[in-house]
């Protein structure tokens, strides 16, 4: 029960902030997948050589890995939401978002890999100014975090926003949620506690429960020192890592102007779309029937990741072994098997027909209605019909590229992805108990 107005106003607040965190980093994270998804990985594409492609391909795993990482920082966000008596958000608005969106200033989009792109990641990973230390036994106002009443610039002063609502107020009335909402490394990596305990860390910034300040300010400062790194030089930070992108991609683009030709990235669309979205301006629309049929079929296979997960995260009334259930399609099956290959199937395929030739790129669209499904049975048997489906077009997608005139190497990702769908499916819909 809430004590207090000032209590109750402020808590909507930190709810406010920490849903507008979880929308930044669900955004981030596909953002970096779309630029790995548009590096080449073959000289024979053009534009790279032998030795250029392995530098490419080492921008690529860093790009992965800080996606990985910002789901991570998601999941704690997440738990954040839960521990202050919030709901898991996984909403976010369709790209592009426009500066006026956050009050960042930054855009958010599906873009290619390139020098703006690049120093866009890098705006939203600078670090803040140092933060002083409060004085022992103090709380900080978190007034203080907006000098001259300006909203925050960067992601790390937005975590400064939320870092000092929770120093500022009482801990037993702030933290009311339960764990039971919370995700762990455990829950995500080993549901059923077979693996030893070093096997389920070595993300960097593993999910934990949240139930006290100490924990709350463990998840905001780890968030921060992985991401903008708190300082410039921290080594391994997001920010570190981009910065040396940044410098080798300077070096290659600089001995380009002496001859060497060097274009890293495939003509993505920018923010690609297969219909129009009521909330986006600036997309681009795939008009080339096959991918657009792929371009759909991933929309789809995404929507059905975020229901998962929504799900997942709400811990509604499902036993352990429904929650486990969940957990071995949406982590990782469907986020490694389909997302991932059917990107980057679709980095390749030709958006439209004429010139200049461009690729589509994976939409990554949020349609109505990916909202949580608040009976278990019912989500569930919702989650094996999406499955079913998903087999199904997969399938068909297969024998459409097998038909047409694309790379071996694309027809062969197909196939793999059509059947590990189908494996996905069948294991669903075995345990799956119906309504």
């Amino acid at each position: 029960m809430v004590t207090g107005g000032g209590t109750g106003a402020r808590r909507i607040r930190l709810t406010e902030e920490l849903c507008q965190v979880a929308e930044l980093e669900h955004s981030l994270c596909l953002q970096y997948l779309y630029a790995a998804f548009s590096l080449k990985t073959r000289p024979e594409e053009g534009g790279i050589d032998e030795v250029q492609a392995e530098l490419v391909r080492e921008w690529k795993g860093q790009l992965l890995l800080l996606a990985r990482e910002e789901m991570l920082h998601l999941g704690l966000a997440l738990n954040l939401l839960a521990a202050v008596g919030g709901a898991a958000h996984l909403h976010r608005p369709n790209f592009p978002q426009p500066e006026r969106y956050y009050p960042l200033g930054t855009v958010a989009a599906l873009e290619p890999f390139s020098a703006t792109s690049l120093e866009r990641f890098l705006d939203y990973e600078r670090p803040s100014a140092p933060r002083p230390a409060p004085e022992p036994g103090a709380r900080s106002a978190p007034e203080a975090a907006e000098p001259g009443g300006r909203g925050p610039q960067t992601v790390g002063q937005l975590y400064s926003w939320i870092r000092a609502t929770v120093l500022d107020l009482e801990e037993k009335e702030l933290f009311i949620g339960s764990r039971y909402r919370q995700v762990d490394s455990a829950a995500v990596i080993d549901p059923e506690g077979v693996l030893d305990e070093d096997v389920t860390v070595g993300y960097g910034v593993e999910p934990f429960s949240i139930d006290d300040r100490a924990s709350a300010l463990r998840a905001i400062d780890l968030i921060v020192e992985q991401g903008e790194g708190a300082e410039e030089d921290r080594e391994g930070s997001h920010y570190h890592r981009l910065l040396r992108i940044r410098a080798e991609l300077d070096a290659e683009l600089a001995a380009a102007r002496t001859g060497r030709p060097f274009v890293p990235a495939r003509p993505l669309l920018r923010n690609p779309v297969v219909r129009p979205v009521p909330d986006a301006e600036g997309t681009t629309l795939i008009s080339e029937p096959l991918a657009r049929e792929a371009a759909e079929l991933f929309d789809d296979g995404y929507g059905l990741l975020v229901l998962m997960l929504l799900r997942f995260y709400s811990r509604v009334d499902e036993a352990p072994t429904e929650r486990q259930l969940i957990q071995r399609v949406a982590f990782f099956p469907l986020m490694t098997m389909f997302v991932r290959p059917l990107g980057e199937v679709l980095s390749e395929l030709p958006a439209r027909a004429g010139n200049p030739p461009a690729s589509a790129g994976p939409p990554f669209a949020f349609r109505r209605g990916l909202a949580l499904i608040p009976e278990a049975r019912v989500a569930h048997q919702v989650f094996a019909e999406r499955l079913a489906a998903l087999a199904v077009r997969s399938r068909r997608l297969a024998r459409r590229m097998r038909a047409a005139n694309v790379p071996d190497r694309l027809q062969h990702r197909t196939v793999l992805l059509a059947k590990d769908v189908a494996r996905m499916s069948r294991s669903f819909a075995g345990e799956v108990v119906r309504p």
